[in-house]
């Protein structure tokens, strides 16, 4: 019987029940619909599609229009089930239980949204400081970099300074060794030249320049010569350890973060 009414305007029993009103659980149809809307107490009132909704709206089980809802089942039910099965449970209006679900589906919907919202703002405020965070960082270590490089560059010009001072000190060195054995050199040439010219010189006067250049030529006092200076530079190997130690610590620090949906949440999509 519900189902025939199901398909009948309720209030004037002639035209289809296309409209369902929650509030008056009711089927109307067009022309009792725009009456029914026109009426102060009725003009806030909820239509559903009627044929659309009918299997939702009725019962299966006893083809009565299900008028209130179950809270301890979360199922709609009609008279017979409200009077047999459901007698001692949470029971209320369908009309009101669909409004209350809606209502608070609503709030959870804004709720998320707000949420959400104020993660979308957090998350940008987050990157743009973390990447502040990081051209600081890069700032830091480049200056860092380029401090070890300007005492790296000190270092190898005081070390090639100091080579070439030890340079011009050997050299000079040398160069006064080399003066000294070439006038020694240039004596003995001379006393050799003197040497041959007393071949035709009487005996005696020969004896006594013989002796004298003698005498003069065990005067000069021949130093040996000194090694020759030598220089080497012997690299050191240095670890990544070592490297490292140069520098500061980098530290990230990891935040993850994890988006889970509950079962109904699943449902819904």
């Amino acid at each position: 019987m519900a189902q025939a009414a199901a398909s009948t305007c309720e209030i004037c029993i002639g035209g289809p029940g296309e409209h369902y009103c929650l509030q008056c659980n009711q089927l109307f149809c067009e022309s009792c619909k725009l009456s029914h809307s026109r009426a102060n107490i009725c003009k806030n009132h909820t239509f559903l599609s009627g044929p659309k909704k009918s299997d939702a709206l009725f019962c299966p089980e006893h083809e009565e229009r299900c008028l209130s809802y179950c809270h301890d089942c979360d199922t709609p039910v009609c008279i017979v089930c409200y009077n047999w099965k459901h007698r001692h449970h949470l029971m209320k209006e369908l009309a009101e239980s669909i409004q209350e679900l809606k209502y608070k589906l609503f709030e959870k919907i804004e709720t998320k949204v707000a949420t959400a919202n104020f993660n979308l703002d957090k998350i940008a405020k987050d990157t743009k400081a973390y990447r502040e965070k990081v051209k600081a960082v890069i700032k830091t270590i480049t200056r860092e970099g380029k401090y070890w490089k300007q005492l790296i560059d000190k270092k190898v010009e005081a070390l090639i300074k100091l080579v070439q001072d030890k340079e011009q000190r050997e050299t000079q060195n040398m160069t006064a060794y080399s003066e000294v054995y070439k006038g020694v050199a240039e004596n003995c040439q001379t006393w050799q030249s003197n040497t041959k010219k007393m071949k035709t010189t009487a005996d005696i006067l020969l004896l006594n320049k013989l002796k004298q250049l003698k005498y003069d030529f065990d005067q000069i006092v021949v130093k040996q010569i000194p090694n020759a200076p030598d220089v080497s530079y012997r690299n050191k190997k240095t670890s990544d350890a070592e490297i490292d130690n140069l520098f500061g610590e980098l530290q990230f620090l990891n935040c993850k973060v994890v988006l889970r949906q509950t079962d109904k949440e699943k449902r819904a999509k």
